[in-house]
């Protein structure tokens, strides 16, 4: 084996012992089970056993020598660039400012554990009492249904967070059906008039997909990003990488 290819398989070493090291680290900080989490597990055990088998074959002189080799490796390198340049073009659409004097926001629901909101439905709550308490005219639809291992829904559970808070619940309209954002969209828009100004919102890395899903029902909306933590945001964007695509095929949103 070249000193280059030396250097390559320490670096799938590498790769492979970060992502597993995420894996347990995202298990401890957050929860274990979260949804697609298991892949950084199979993604670093692959690359672990990249490294055995390479080394292995090197040793006993039986390192593969196929012409397949190099436009697979050309092939894997452009599937790399390609998910990288789409994460960039999905986290931009979260980077825009929040507009001020929006009639309407429509906070997008994420898991409640029994009756306590997740860091995802935390922080969207929090950023929603901000704009409220920034834009006093301002109404909020809090969308989101029950779901497995919810004991209330997540609009019930928003509204509880916000009035605690002191938001005035006169202010709060409760949209208790939807199962995932498309219906978020879908069920929240009866609740808003055609002319009001409405803002979404949802963490960074879901903005782009929202927005391209109410693009979908031809319903015109500003972004209101809200901050993700740092233990988190990997996942999310690698998982929302699928989602995007996911919804693309399916002919649900549109860029």
């Amino acid at each position: 084996m070249s000193t280059a290819a030396r250097v390559v398989n320490y670096i799938v070493l590498a790769l492979g012992i970060a992502m597993i090291g995420y894996y347990l680290a995202l298990g401890f900080a957050v929860r274990f089970g979260q949804s697609m989490q298991f892949l950084w597990l199979l993604g670093g055990l692959l690359c672990v056993a990249r490294f055995a088998f390479w080394r292995w074959a090197d040793r006993a002189g039986r390192l593969p020598s196929s012409p397949l080799l190099l436009p697979l490796r050309v092939a894997l390198l452009a599937a790399v660039l390609f998910f990288l340049a789409a994460e960039v073009l999905i986290l931009l659409p979260g980077l825009r400012e929040a507009p001020a004097g929006l009639d309407y926001i429509v906070v997008l629901g994420a898991r409640v554990n029994g009756t306590v909101p997740s860091g995802a439905l935390r922080n969207r709550t929090d950023a929603a009492r901000d704009y409220l308490e920034a834009n006093p005219n301002t109404l909020a639809v809090l969308s989101g249904g029950r779901g497995a291992g919810e004991d209330i829904t997540e609009a019930r559970c928003m509204f509880d967070r916000l009035t605690a808070a002191g938001v005035d619940p006169a202010r709060l309209i409760l949209e208790e059906r939807s199962t995932d954002t498309a219906e978020n969209l879908r069920f929240s828009r009866e609740f808003v008039p055609a002319e009001a100004s409405v803002g979404l919102v949802t963490n960074n890395f879901h903005i782009c997909r929202a927005l391209g899903l109410a693009k979908n029902l031809g319903w015109h909306v500003e972004a209101v990003p809200v901050f993700t933590t740092a233990i988190s945001f990997p996942h999310y964007m690698m998982r929302e990488f699928i989602g995007v695509f996911y919804e693309l095929l399916r002919g649900n949103m549109k860029i």
